[in-house]
């Protein structure tokens, strides 16, 4: 029997919902005809985009980097932004646009722009909720795919608990970085779209041989090895935060992040990749606990965005060497 304050909390959740709900469902009539979707590049993203494809049929483009939005060719009756926040000013496209998004929105937002947030989902759970509702649909497992990857298997929502219970966290898990592997080889992410979208189920997808799924295993073939290079690496240690620095052709830095993060509890990691094939310096900071990422990376000169606990940024090699040089003068002590 569910206590007084989780009745509360669920009725909350579903009011909520409902008014969310509402508002993209009056913007759909208002604005009826072609739509189309710019999304992220991970399992949230993906994710997202196939539960909105699934059941909009529009057309989608993923982003090749979150430091700026695409032009659209032929922009769209209504736009939807998927997992890439909200920016202040404007958008690169003359459509209205409906943002569905978990990170932190500008208080401002450019007009007309519906915002669709909350910071207790992800963007694929909260996409699966606006499109099909609370209830289980037939493709719930892939906003579990989502949660799983931006928010792990311990996340105490029914849906997620659900899904678990009906296929298993080890397949799910495998799709997860199955999915994630198009990112992090750099390859084409429009095929983790269309294999989540092409498929009925967790153990259809895991034992397919469709194109998009053999491209997606080389992937990961390929990001494996890279991983293993990467793993070499020790941290550097100064104060509170630890480095890991290394140069791979793959985007794995959040992984390497993930990996020192339960290794160093009481650090902010960073781990730096120097892509010389791409002549920057791609950085993700990972933290535990109390220790807030964002605040005590700036305070050596290091800014990065995302939330407290995982955060990121792209540098020009430039600037990555002087927050170096800050970085070995910082001896403060906690």
């Amino acid at each position: 029997m569910e206590n007084s304050s989780s009745c509360r909390r669920h009725t909350h959740d579903r009011h909520q919902t409902v008014a969310l709900n509402a508002s993209l469902e009056e913007w759909s009539r208002r604005y009826p005809g072609q739509v189309t979707a710019v999304h992220d590049f991970d399992a949230d993203g993906l994710c997202a985009a196939a539960l909105w494809k699934l059941r909009l049929g529009g057309s989608t483009q993923v982003v090749t980097g979150r430091q700026s939005l695409p032009n659209l060719q032929n922009p769209a009756q209504l736009v939807y932004l998927l997992d890439l926040s909200c920016p202040e000013k404007t958008f690169p496209w003359p459509s209205p646009t409906v943002v569905i998004d978990h990170h932190p929105l500008p208080q401002q937002p450019p007009p007309n722009t519906l915002l669709l947030h909350r910071h207790d989902r992800c963007t694929s759970w909260l996409t699966h909720e606006l499109l099909w509702g609370e209830a289980d649909s037939q493709h719930a497992w892939i906003a579990v795919l989502g949660i799983l990857s931006d928010l792990g298997d311990s996340n105490p929502s029914q849906l997620l608990q659900s899904q678990l219970q009906r296929w298993g966290l080890n397949p799910l898990r495998q799709l997860t970085s199955l999915v994630n592997s198009a990112h992090r080889a750099a390859g084409d992410c429009d095929q983790a779209l269309l294999a989540l979208t092409l498929h009925d189920s967790p153990s259809q997808m895991l034992r397919s041989e469709h194109p998009s799924v053999v491209y997606l295993r080389d992937c990961q073939r390929k990001v494996r090895k890279r991983l293993g290079q990467a793993k070499q690496v020790p941290a550097v240690k100064r104060g509170q935060v630890a480095l890991v620095q290394f140069s791979s052709d793959c985007p794995i830095q959040s992984v390497i992040a993930q990996i020192w993060k339960s290794r160093l509890a009481d650090h902010v990691v960073v781990a730096a990749n120097c892509r010389n094939d791409l002549a920057q310096v791609q950085v993700s900071a990972r933290s535990r606990g109390s220790l807030d990422a964002i605040q005590i990376l700036g305070q050596i000169g290091l800014t990065v965005r995302g939330h407290a606990q995982s955060a990121g940024a792209v540098l020009e090699p430039s600037e990555w060497e002087k927050f170096l040089e800050k970085f070995y003068a910082h001896s403060h002590k906690r």
